[in-house]
């Protein structure tokens, strides 16, 4: 019989995922440690003053930690986690993973390669691709929020409109009076002009598709707050889950191919199932349904999708070229370490 969250306590529910995930492997800490680091200093040099000129106070605030988190832990780890799978890798890595795969390196020896390449990456290429990275990462963390916790009291309708003019630069944040609402906001549209700035030619196609994502999760948003069937049972999470991806993959789409964007929306689908798993409780209390708690998605549908994305990214690593058998592992444990360290956040209330 499948196991859905009602018939599980709050501990019983996260002590299974914590016995499916695992434990994560200290041999790969080098390498997801200068992935970290690389983002944390394109946060603080990108995103910071943004916040600072828009939200300031929010610095202090547990929002101010949470979108950190979701802008560097969750978000920017993606991406670089992709470009060492891509079949045409940025030169710092693409020697460090061929290096890696044919000398048959250990662990701790392909992380500590990893980590310098991560390192070389971050201070001598890819410049432009570090800042979209980070602005289009916290952007998705900041618009969420806006939408979610700064407009109480709002119709659904009216958030729509709002939030799209946002977008569009028709509706201003300015004309909300109260505070409290209208920073979020102000930082949103910050961070989307900043993202913006000087897209032009394919990068600009690329872009305008991502946006335009952006906006059908919008409007599912109020489908799904306005108790409109959603014809795929999934409480209409796809667009956020899809469109979530298809900003992240756009800094980086030179390199990532369809198999690695297929692969990121699988691991964004499962975060979104976990994060309802977690929160079963508070959504059960909600106007709004979600997959977990209509029982479409089963701890078993939980487990299965895990599953997927780590063979997904071991795939990933074989079709961008690796043949050892340790480079894949390899690259997969340092999925599996990033992806615990955000499931414990989630656990805990700082990714929630």
């Amino acid at each position: 019989m499948p196991t859905t969250a009602e018939s599980l306590s709050e501990e019983e529910r996260i002590s299974r995922l914590r016995a499916m995930v695992g434990q994560p492997d200290c041999d790969v800490t080098a390498f997801t440690t200068a992935i970290r680091s690389v983002v944390f200093r394109s946060y603080d040099r990108f995103v910071l003053p943004i916040v600072r000129a828009t939200w300031p106070e929010v610095l202090d605030q547990k929002f101010g930690r949470k979108l950190r988190f979701l802008s560097c832990n969750l978000y920017a780890s993606a991406p670089y986690t992709v470009l060492f799978c891509s079949r045409r890798k940025p030169l710092p890595i693409a020697v460090a993973a061929r290096a890696g795969d044919l000398l048959h390196l250990p662990g701790p020896a392909l992380s500590r390669a990893g980590a310098v390449a991560v390192e070389a990456l971050g201070r001598l290429a890819l410049a432009t691709e570090h800042r979209r990275i980070i602005l289009i990462a916290a952007f998705i963390a900041a618009i969420d929020h806006a939408f979610d916790h700064c407009m109480d009291g709002i119709e659904p309708a009216e958030r729509e409109r709002r939030i799209k003019g946002l977008l569009a630069g028709t509706w201003n944040p300015s004309e909300e009076t109260v505070h409290a609402r209208r920073a979020p906001l102000a930082l949103t549209r910050a961070l989307q002009v900043a993202m913006a700035d000087g897209i032009e030619g394919e990068d600009k196609v690329v872009y305008d598709a991502a946006l335009a994502r952006v906006i059908e999760w919008v409007e599912s948003e109020v489908k799904g707050m306005t108790g409109v069937p959603d014809p795929r049972g999934l409480g209409h999470r796809l667009a956020g889950v899809e469109g979530t991806i298809d900003g992240l993959i756009f800094p980086v789409h030179r390199y990532a191919g369809e198999p690695a964007r297929r692969w990121m929306y699988d691991v964004s689908i499962y975060t979104q199932m976990i994060d309802d798993w977690i929160d079963y409780a508070d959504d059960a209390r909600d106007v709004r349904t979600t997959p977990v708690l209509t029982g479409t998605w089963t701890f078993e549908v939980i487990e299965a999708k895990w599953r997927e994305t780590v063979a997904g990214i071991e795939a990933l690593a074989r079709d961008g070229g690796a043949k050892g058998d340790r480079y894949v592992g390899f690259v997969r444990d340092a999925y599996v370490t990033m992806m615990t360290e955000v499931m414990e956040a989630m656990i805990t209330g700082l990714a929630a």
